[in-house]
């Protein structure tokens, strides 16, 4: 998942033409690892804090060092890039700390949990490297942050419809709502204005166009292949593995009409 959050963010650049930013692509890393573990593990963690097993702790572990080694490189980041930033990062905090009446998080708020994923996603793989650069905030920037907020909301169904039978009803996912089958329908329609929304754009290249197609051709296909029971990479491998496709593409082709 870091390393598709990465990937994003190249993406991002690419598209822009700003120059690639390796230090801000570290801090992508380590953050996307820490906020990862935080939501996936701090309640488990919290559970069996007295007993436990030695891939806790190792995960643990590698959680506070990524944690201090964000801190450590975010102080070289300037002051207006992490004051961008910090929305984002109270969202993944209000994810999981139950801080609001009943004591829900924002995952336990009906509905929701996808869109606030989509939301911190396009906010830090497209907003944020983007003021980090001094990049033009112009339309075509507007248009790809809700182009990146669709495509992560469509590479987000996979793991809805794979986590149905897990799920409680209260979360009201998408496929609970309206079932696999409409959701798969759903996602498909968001990715046909997904690739619509490229054509609005001032600025368009061969690349951009053919990179758009192919990762709306590569999400479709995963999206319809998504299964309630399918192998255990399905998703947390080769779903998750679609930004790094689509960033390959971008390179390919770059190289190709370059």
């Amino acid at each position: 998942m870091a390393l598709a959050i990465c990937a994003l963010v190249s993406v991002t650049l690419i598209k822009f033409e700003v120059k690639n930013d390796y230090a801000f692509l570290f801090i992508s890393f380590l953050g996307a690892i820490v906020a990862y573990n935080f939501v996936k593990y701090s309640n488990t963690s919290k559970l069996y804090h007295k007993k436990l097993t030695k891939s806790m702790k190792s995960i643990r572990f590698l959680t506070w060092v990524c944690m201090i080694l964000f801190v450590y490189f975010a102080f070289k980041l300037s002051l207006k890039t992490l004051l961008y930033m910090i929305p984002f990062i109270v969202l993944t905090v209000l994810y999981v700390v139950p801080v609001f009446p009943n004591k829900n998080n924002l995952r336990s708020l009906a509905g929701i949990k996808i869109f606030i994923i989509a939301l911190v996603w396009a906010g830090i793989t497209v907003f944020v490297p983007m003021v980090h650069a001094d990049g033009n905030l112009n339309f075509d920037f507007l248009i790809e942050t809700i182009q990146r907020f669709l495509f992560i909301i469509v590479m987000m169904l996979p793991f809805e419809i794979r986590d149905l039978q897990y799920d409680s009803y209260d979360l009201e996912t998408v496929p609970q709502q309206i079932g696999v089958t409409r959701t798969k329908v759903f996602g498909s329609i968001l990715l046909v204005v997904f690739l619509l929304l490229t054509a609005t754009k001032n600025v368009l290249s061969s690349t951009e166009i053919l990179s758009t197609i192919a990762v709306s051709t590569i999400s479709l296909l995963f999206l319809w292949g998504t299964k309630k029971e399918q192998s255990r990479y399905y998703c947390s491998f080769w779903v998750e593995s679609v930004p790094i496709m689509w960033l390959i593409t971008i390179i390919l082709l770059e190289y190709s009409f370059g």
